[in-house]
């Protein structure tokens, strides 16, 4: 048995390929060591390989529901038993929900991140869906020792949903600051020895450029509708390429096509094909914005790595936004839903070198500075310490 303490990550599916960020906090942790735990285990998700997670990925998300019977539950807390942590931390508020019986039952402390979603829409959910989740969350805000928030938004939501204000913390998670990359190309490593990213190369940069995943709240079809009214020289010298995948796909190919102009869509994108996509663009537009349905944007780390490889921003002042974009400083932001406003941002960007620069230099220096994931990981073990210290008592 090693003598580093061992932390439970608990996430009900393992691992989407939209996660990095948790196997980058994982990766980056020095202090103590991970194990994963969860429900599924996703063939074409992230290569991460958890100790438990008894359902295959093709099992419909409904079936995640199942994982409440006593026998799944005590099969879980026997595995995380044997792995002999002594703290479990889950990420987003479901995930949370299905771990808090398995850290009661192995007398566990138990650390929550909230994201997005988990706290704008799923508590709001129709047909008593939400009503029945809030229920079960306040079983984990009465539980869990900390509560962590990736943003102030976020922690405005988690104490909106009655949490206690002396659980709740907002601790960014960062981006891994490396050029060595991972063997399975998967992405960056967030080691302990690992050269900088690279800086940026002036003149070596054109076109707009979206990452994410392709659905409603990520607000691609602004982005259309704004690219399409800049001028059609201006727009053959900035092409617009969007990388991801997502269930609004076609709809978006269609009304590319309905606007009547040309998008490179690239599908899926590894996080080295990203950074060499970021490290390349005049300028990163995603406009997240408030979905139907509540769901909205906890932070955007897909901000970060924009500004990491110099690239500057122009977005909506949406959600928890405003804290990874700093407008006028490291980016642009227009009013949420003024397509009209996202334009003309875009326009000035692209045709105003020297306010390009500026940006984009603005907000590599700010990553470096504030949001590299050692720094960041550092602190959450701060967090592991003192939550693991406190006697059963005391809990």
């Amino acid at each position: 048995m090693s003598s580093t303490p061992r932390v439970v990550i608990w996430r009900d599916v393992w691992l989407p390929r939209s996660e990095t960020f948790v196997r980058d906090q994982m990766a980056a942790l020095t202090r103590w060591e991970p194990v994963q735990v969860g429900v599924k285990h996703l063939d074409d998700g992230l290569p991460v390989d958890p100790v438990f997670a008894p359902l295959p990925g093709w099992w419909p998300g409904l079936a995640i529901r199942a994982f409440g019977s006593r026998g799944v539950q005590r099969a879980a807390t026997r595995a995380v038993e044997r792995t002999g942590a002594v703290l479990l931390h889950a990420h987003f508020g479901p995930s949370a929900v299905h771990a808090l019986p398995v850290a009661r039952a192995a007398g566990l402390p138990m650390v929550v991140t909230f994201h997005g979603y988990d706290v704008t829409r799923t508590p709001y959910l129709g047909y008593g869906q939400g009503l029945y989740y809030r229920r079960r969350l306040a079983r984990v805000f009465d539980y869990a020792d900390r509560l962590l928030a990736v943003s102030e938004f976020i922690a405005e939501r988690v104490l909106a949903l009655g949490a206690p204000e002396h659980k709740v913390e907002v601790r960014h998670i960062g981006i891994p600051i490396r050029s060595s990359q991972s063997g399975d190309g998967a992405g960056p490593v967030a080691g302990p020895v690992a050269a900088p990213v690279a800086a940026p190369v002036a003149g070596q940069r054109s076109g707009v450029t979206f990452v994410g995943r392709l659905v409603e709240k990520k607000g691609v079809g602004d982005l259309l509708e704004a690219y399409a009214t800049l001028p059609a020289a201006l727009r053959d010298q900035a092409p617009l390429r969007v990388a991801g995948m997502g269930a609004a796909a076609e709809s978006l190919r269609a009304r590319a096509r309905h606007l009547g102009i040309d998008v490179d869509w690239l599908g899926y994108r590894t996080s080295d094909e990203v950074a060499q996509l970021l490290a390349s663009s005049r300028v990163f537009c995603a406009p997240s914005r408030r979905s139907r349905d509540g769901d909205s944007e906890g932070f955007g780390m897909v901000f970060l790595e924009a500004a990491l490889h110099g690239a500057p921003v122009v977005t909506y002042r949406h959600g928890g936004v405003p804290e990874a974009v700093l407008d006028g400083t490291t980016g642009l932001l227009a009013p949420e839903g003024d397509v009209a406003a996202l334009a003309r941002q875009l326009e000035w960007v692209l045709t105003d070198d020297a306010l390009a620069r500026k940006l984009g230099e603005a907000g590599r220096a700010r990553v470096l500075a504030e949001f590299d994931i050692r720094g960041c990981t550092a602190a959450l073990e701060d967090v592991y310490d003192e939550v693991s210290a406190r006697r059963p008592a005391d809990r």
